[in-house]
């Protein structure tokens, strides 16, 4: 019950703490306001605390309640905060949010002959020229931005139909998605829209805790550049999840998401496995944390990132495996599947009127012995020897676990 007390007064310890470092000498980065937390007993999560961080300068800076704000320095890779006293004589008619808030209203006006375009550029322009010298670049930015907030009936369907899609999501948390994209989209057309939401195509949604909060800090490790760690699991015949590594963490240089075949995926460097790159279900992964937030990434992960076309393209439904040059010869019907598998740049190779090749790197591995088997007759190895070997073998394995 304290811990759950002293949670509440957590964002008021935070504003005496940086009251407290007055200057750029005492100022105090996220991992050390986090310990002095931790040591009053007062629960810290580094990505909650920016936010709390985030929410105080908004609010106190922009209060004439209050005659002290709170301001920001680079410290390494990330950012340190001290306090200085408000300099006077400095009116402000509107407050930096009131001006966003209008900013963004002309923003997503539809313009029409009643309200053309210069003239609501100059209206914008009057509206940062109030600001303060502090802000106006950031208020030009949001002037800068010409957002479209509504949304046309086929972006809108291709958007719900795309968060529907997605297995790793749980029901309410794409229904809360496909709530908000329905608001944005033209008004005549939501209830049709709405019918979409419960689109009986899309039935099988991930009973897993993934949240959109764990998905935001890998989002944003990835962005910063940033290490991440995670449990990862995998699932019994009673769907009791069997942690790898014992249940340790892994801690992993975080390069990009990508979605694939109704899951979503990390793909990542791991210093263990040096020289590759690894792949991991967001679905499967548990207790994500920033707590490396401020560890960058290795100049290795940096020049692994160069090679995620080439990795996505030669893992088949995520398993790995051995990458080997292999050719395929295949009929001349299924060319769209080839470009369907390895993408639009793919260089195919006439044979003659019924036959192509294709020469490519390719992960051997069960998903893509099973796609190949899926066009029997149609295609086939031509090299090299021990793939057409390993092949074989899967086929006569297959065959007499039937018997």
């Amino acid at each position: 019950m304290a811990r759950r007390k002293h949670q509440k007064i957590k964002i008021l310890r935070v504003m005496d703490l940086i009251r407290e470092a007055k200057g750029e000498n005492e100022a105090l980065t996220i991992r050390q306001l986090c310990q002095m937390l931790l040591e009053e007993d007062i629960p810290c999560d580094r990505r909650t605390l920016t936010d709390d961080i985030e929410i105080l300068t908004e609010y106190l800076n922009e209060n004439p309640n209050y005659c002290f704000r709170i301001l920001s320095k680079t410290s390494g890779r990330g950012k340190a905060f001290y306090s200085e006293i408000k300099p006077k004589n400095e009116p402000k008619i509107f407050t930096d949010n009131e001006l966003i808030q209008m900013i963004s209203g002309l923003n997503s006006l539809r313009l029409t002959e009643d309200v053309p375009a210069n003239e609501a550029e100059a209206l914008k322009c009057k509206l940062v020229s109030l600001s303060s010298t502090r802000s106006r670049k950031k208020l030009m930015q949001y002037a800068e931005d010409d957002h479209v907030y509504a949304l046309d009936t086929a972006a809108a369907k291709i958007l719900i139909d795309s968060v529907n899609s997605y297995t790793f999501m749980k029901n309410n948390t794409s229904d809360r998605i496909i709530d908000t994209i329905i608001k944005m989209s033209d008004n005549e057309d939501q209830r049709a829209l709405a019918e979409e939401k419960n689109n009986p195509i899309y039935c099988q949604h991930s009973s897993e805790n993934i949240t959109l909060y764990e998905i935001d800090t890998l989002f944003r490790a990835i962005d910063h550049q940033t290490k991440i760690s995670f449990r990862y699991f995998d699932l019994d015949e009673n769907r009791n999840k069997i942690y790898r590594r014992n249940g340790d963490e892994y801690v992993v240089e975080p390069l990009t998401l990508t979605p694939n075949d109704g899951h979503y995926y990390l793909i990542c460097y791991d210093k263990d496995t040096e020289g590759f790159l690894r792949t991991y279900r967001i679905d499967r992964m548990t207790d994500v944390s920033s707590e490396y937030c401020e560890d960058p990434i290795s100049d290795e992960a940096r020049e692994m990132a160069k090679s995620i076309s080439k990795h996505t393209n030669s893992v088949f439904r995520m398993y790995r495996g051995p990458v080997r040059t292999v050719t395929l010869q295949f009929s001349n019907k299924i060319i769209g599947n080839i470009f369907d598998k390895f993408g639009p740049g793919a260089r195919i190779t006439r044979i003659d009127e019924n036959t192509c090749t294709i020469t490519e790197e390719i992960q051997i591995s069960p998903p893509f012995l099973g796609w190949l088997f899926q066009f029997s007759g149609e295609m086939k190895i031509i090299s090299p020897p021990d793939v057409i070997e390993q092949y074989k073998d899967k086929l006569n394995s297959a065959f007499a676990s039937t018997i």
